[in-house]
């Protein structure tokens, strides 16, 4: 099986979409029955693992505008040649609106003329945001065009859509009508390894690992540990965040400095970037790993405190309950009182905290790229064949 591949090429490939392309793309490269993978990108492929790019079943083709007819006519072949025709990113995320427009038309013309032979085109939806919580986007207004004109000219040319959770699903089918069976979802797998549940607690460290943005719900986690502080002052309780400070939130540093003012002692750290070694050796120390988050498209901070062995508190929304099964605590993020609530339960109970552990490291075991790239696999093959059966895991 011949699959073309288009990549996204973030100059960090240790983070977000790039990091799970990077995984796909090498459980693609380890199956027997892949003769070739072609790899498509704009600018270069900062994203992929050198190991990777040694592998004689990859090549790579930088396709900088597709406007030059030279690219064009090649991007053309490589997909008539190609079995499946994969997107790992939204395409707009790859390559320049314009000359990426004019490629969608010409193949949308190809198909319905009967130039182009039938749609193979695999498209991987990670989330909804800009519909769900567009003021966590830079730029919401040009995103949100680009969005609308894919979903108006172009979301019934993909032969298959691949989402990466349930809820992403539920997203695909509000916000684009697309239809169930179109759709199949195929959960990511983490990126730190299973360990051994816990025992060690004790710190009296939350530990929270998301970017300051929106949707992440800073505000209400802060003010829940305020409550928290408040409850038992002598306890010890730390608040660790960690991330960068990525989007401006009005909120986020008045209402820490104004809980810093009249709590005397509160213990509230905002760490920022750290390592990946340093954020592990925090999942090995924190009572109690909390992820409020408002949506999500997956929820890969949780997975990874999971497969550590922390107790987890999440949201009751979105894709948190699909990672998080019935291995944490979880909870409406909009209630401030009952996130409080929730952490104090953790902290204050040791013997929660062992059980909550086993279950944490039980429930990450379910999820791992192995899986994941066995899936993707038998999606591209079903394409490749012509297959419009009920997608597997389409409910």
């Amino acid at each position: 099986m011949k699959i073309s591949v288009v990549a996204p090429f973030p100059k960090n490939y240790k983070s977000g979409i790039p990091r799970v392309a990077n995984e796909l793309l090498k459980k693609l490269c380890e199956a027997n029955n892949v003769e070739s993978v072609t790899i498509i990108t704009h600018k270069g492929l900062d994203f992929v693992d050198p190991s990777l790019l040694q592998n004689k079943k990859v090549s790579l083709f930088i396709a900088r505008n597709f406007l030059i007819p030279w690219v064009l006519l090649k991007t053309i072949k490589l997909y008539a040649d190609s079995d499946a025709f994969l997107l790992l990113s939204t395409p707009w995320d790859v390559f320049d609106p314009l000359p990426l427009i004019f490629l969608l038309r010409f193949m949308n013309y190809g198909f319905s003329s009967g130039i182009l032979p039938r749609s193979k085109w695999i498209q991987v939806l990670y989330d909804f945001v800009i519909y769900a919580c567009p003021e966590d986007n830079d730029y919401p207004s040009e995103s949100l065009k680009l969005y609308n004109r894919f979903k108006k000219n172009f979301v019934e040319v993909p032969a298959r859509y691949i989402a990466i959770s349930k809820s992403t699903k539920r997203d695909a089918m509000r916000y684009w009508d697309l239809p169930a069976n179109k759709i199949s979802v195929i959960h990511l797998g983490s990126f730190v390894a299973s360990m051994a549940p816990r025992t060690n607690f004790g710190s009296k460290k939350v530990l929270i690992i998301s970017d300051i943005a929106p949707r992440k719900n800073h505000v209400r986690s802060i003010k829940a540990f305020e409550l928290v502080h408040r409850e038992n002052p002598q306890c010890g309780a730390e608040l660790i965040i960690v991330g960068h400070m990525r989007k401006n939130v009005p909120k986020f540093e008045p209402t820490l400095q104004d809980i810093r003012e009249r709590n005397e002692g509160i213990k509230i750290t905002f760490a920022g970037y750290l390592t990946d070694s340093e954020i592990l050796a925090l999942y090995d120390q924190a009572d109690v790993f909390v992820y409020p988050s408002l949506y999500e498209g997956f929820g890969l901070p949780v997975l990874e405190a999971m497969a550590c062995g922390c107790p987890i508190i999440a949201s009751n929304i979105s894709s948190l309950p699909e990672v998080v099964g019935g291995a944490g605590l979880l909870v409406d993020p909009y209630d401030v009182e009952a996130l409080a609530q929730a952490i104090s339960t953790v902290l204050k109970d040791d013997d929660l905290k062992r059980e909550m552990s086993v279950k944490s490291v039980a429930q990450a075991r379910k999820f791992s790229w192995e899986k994941a790239g066995a899936e993707l696999l038998a999606v591209c093959r079903e394409v490749a064949e012509g297959g419009v059966s009920q997608p597997k895991g389409s409910n």
